[in-house]
C-alpha cells in the first residue's frame, strides 16, 4: 500500500503541466487543455467492445488532438486489463482512469498510481441487502489482478465458455469462478470489517446482475437500500446491472484527481460520455457532451449533444475543435 501512494504522490509531483500555446483550440472563452472520454458507446461501439476495433477517424481525431498538445485520458467502467488494446490503438499508453474511477493506472509503467477499493463492510453488507431486494441476484467483483464471478451471473455469457473468452484474449488466470464469499475470502476479512479495512482480496468494483427487473428500477431500489454506504451506478446498455464502489468514488472524482496533477482546471477540460456512469464527469467538466446514442440521464447531465457513436460523434467534436470552428 505504502508503495503504491509513494509511485502516486511521484506521479503527482513529476508529471509535466500540460502544455498552453498562444492560440489553443478554445470552447466559449476557455482553453481546452484535457479531453477526458468514456469508452464503450462513447468512442467505441457496444458491437465492437469485445475486439477493441476503434474507427480510424477517432484514432486520427485523438492523436491530432495531442499533437496540439492537449492532454487526453480513458475514463472508463472497464478494469485496467480491458484497456491496454484500446489504449494501444488511440496512442494512448500512459495514465489511464478504470473501473469507474476506483483505479488510475498508468500502463506505459505497469503499476497503478491510485486505487479505492471498497471497505470489507460495506461490500459484504451491500451484497446482502441488494440480494434482500432480489434473491435472484447474481453477483460478480473486480479487483486489481481479476473477475471474480458467481456462477449464475456468468452463465450464458462468453465468462463461462472457455473459447469465446480465450478468443477475445481473456486469460483463465483471470477469472475466479465460484461464491463471492468463498473466492473473496469473506469470513477472513469480516472480523476486521467494523475497522473499515478492505477485504483479503481488495475489491474495486461489485458487481449484480438481475433478469427480474429493469435496468432504471434495478439501480433506483439498490440507491435506496445501499446509497447510504457505496456508489451505485450502471453502464450496460439493456442489461440490469449494477456496478457498486466505494461511497464517493466515481469518474468525476478520479477525474478531478488526475487534473489537479497536471494543473488543470475543470474549466480546461472537456468530457464525453454515454451512460449514467458518466454523469457525475459530465457534470464535472467545463464542457460535456453526451453522444447522440446515449443514456437519457446522461444526455440530461451534459452540456451539449454529439452525434452518436456509430458515426463517430467524439471524433467530430475534435475535428471541429481543432479547426476552431467548434460552435
Amino acid at each position: 500500500m505504502l508503495a503504491t501512494f509513494v509511485r502516486y504522490f511521484s506521479f503527482m509531483n513529476s508529471q509535466p503541466v500540460a502544455p498552453v500555446s498562444f492560440g489553443a483550440p478554445i470552447v466559449g472563452d476557455a482553453p481546452v487543455k484535457l479531453v477526458a472520454t468514456d469508452v464503450d458507446g462513447t468512442i467505441l461501439s457496444y458491437a465492437q467492445s469485445m475486439t477493441g476495433e476503434v474507427s480510424a477517424r477517432t484514432v486520427e481525431a485523438f492523436q491530432a488532438a495531442r499533437e496540439a498538445g492537449i492532454a487526453v485520458v480513458l475514463v472508463t467502467g472497464r478494469p485496467v486489463r480491458g484497456l491496454r488494446g484500446v489504449s494501444s490503438a488511440l496512442g494512448l499508453i500512459g495514465p489511464v482512469i478504470a473501473s469507474n474511477g476506483a483505479m488510475t493506472y498508468d500502463l506505459a509503467a505497469d503499476a497503478p498510481l491510485d486505487h479505492q477499493p471498497l471497505a470489507a463492510q460495506a461490500l459484504f453488507t451491500a451484497k446482502d441487502l441488494i440480494q434482500e431486494l432480489d434473491p435472484t441476484v447474481a453477483f460478480a467483483a473486480e479487483t486489481p489482478r481479476m473477475l471474480h464471478m458467481e456462477e449464475s451471473f456468468a452463465r450464458g455469457s462468453l465468462w463461462f465458455d472457455d473459447e469465446r473468452r480465450r478468443a477475445v484474449g481473456i486469460r483463465d488466470e483471470e477469472i475466479a469462478m465460484g461464491p463471492l464469499d468463498d473466492t473473496l475470502e469473506r469470513h477472513s476479512a469480516w472480523p476486521v470489517a467494523a475497522e473499515g479495512l478492505t477485504p483479503q482480496v481488495p475489491v474495486l468494483k461489485l458487481l449484480a446482475k438481475t433478469h427480474e427487473m429493469e435496468a432504471d428500477a434495478f439501480i433506483a431500489a439498490a440507491q435506496e437500500r445501499v446509497g447510504h454506504m457505496v456508489t451505485v451506478t450502471h453502464s450496460a446498455p439493456g442489461i440490469s446491472l449494477l456496478e457498486i464502489s466505494a461511497k464517493g468514488v466515481n469518474k468525476a472524482q478520479a477525474l478531478r484527481r488526475y487534473a489537479d496533477s497536471l494543473g488543470i482546471d475543470a474549466e480546461n477540460t472537456i468530457a464525453f460520455g454515454d451512460m449514467p456512469n458518466d454523469i457525475e464527469m459530465l457534470q464535472w467538466a467545463g464542457t460535456s457532451w453526451a453522444v447522440g446514442s446515449a443514456h437519457p440521464m446522461a444526455r440530461s447531465a451534459a452540456d451539449r449533444v454529439a452525434g452518436t457513436c456509430e458515426d463517430d460523434g467524439v471524433a467530430e467534436v475534435l475535428e471541429l475543435l481543432l479547426k476552431g470552428t467548434l460552435t
